[in-house]
């Protein structure tokens, strides 16, 4: 059963890694600008006032940064799933598995269903954190450590996917915000911004020492904060807030 279990968390992480690369690349023939298009409100703006995809910075990366981070994401995956499939284990990862299988989904349907697309998201987050927190008080003290427990390496794991999830979360709805309430783009990145990085606090202090989630969270918000910075000052401020309170949490956790 474990080996099963293990084997098909790694077709999951494949699936996931194929679909969110196709996306990355646009093999359906979607340009950047339909889906910048799909999550701004253009006529809430003056003409010619420059609108920045944030969830594109995540699904659809054009820098070398946000690439590496996507990279990285799959590389955590890929090292999870096969150390799971060589110790043969991996027969109590069924939420880790449902969460790829939503996460490959959802951005297919980010133009015709946004709505849809942001709720798989976050069925995608609320998974991968129920990986990641599994087995969270069952880690000896950190003075009986001969090394760090499997439990902790999961959680590291993991959570710097999580992370990444959280991300492509937020910039969902911010989207969201723009075309269901009429919010203008900057109200509605700060918002969900703010959301986040309070929500990021409480998630990194639930998963106590083990940094992978806060440090996959910094590294995108500094890509939203470097791709905002020259066309809305007021996203990039939110976003060095937002890394202030995550910063402040994470030394506390590991200090």
């Amino acid at each position: 059963m474990s080996r099963a279990g293990a084997s098909l968390l790694l077709l999951a992480t494949l699936a996931f890694i194929a679909s969110t690369l196709g996306f990355a690349l646009h093999l359906n023939g979607t340009s950047p600008a339909h889906l910048t298009e799909m999550l701004t409100v253009p006529q809430l703006f003056a003409e010619g006032s420059p609108q920045v995809d944030l969830a594109g910075l995540f699904l659809h990366p054009r820098g070398p940064g946000m690439w590496a981070l996507l990279a990285m994401t799959w590389a955590a995956l890929v090292y999870y799933a096969l150390r799971g499939l060589i110790r043969g284990t991996g027969g109590d990862d069924a939420p880790l598995i449902a969460a790829l299988a939503l996460g490959a989904v959802g951005p297919w349907l980010i133009l015709s269903q946004p709505l849809l697309a942001f709720l798989l998201s976050v069925a995608m987050l609320a998974g991968l954190l129920a990986a990641a927190l599994r087995g969270r008080g069952s880690d000896p003290a950190p003075e009986a450590e001969r090394g760090p427990p499997a439990g902790i390496a999961r959680r590291s794991v993991l959570g710097f996917v999580a992370g990444w999830a959280l991300l492509v979360c937020l910039s969902m709805l911010s989207g969201l915000l723009q075309m269901r309430l009429g919010l203008p783009q900057a109200a509605a990145a700060v918002i969900a911004i703010l959301i986040g990085s309070v929500a990021a606090a409480s998630l990194q202090l639930r998963l106590g020492r083990p940094f992978g989630f806060s440090v996959a969270l910094i590294w995108g918000l500094i890509g939203v904060a470097a791709g905002t910075v020259t066309s809305d000052i007021s996203i990039a401020t939110a976003t060095v807030l937002a890394i202030s309170i995550i910063a402040v949490v994470l030394v506390r956790v590991t200090t």
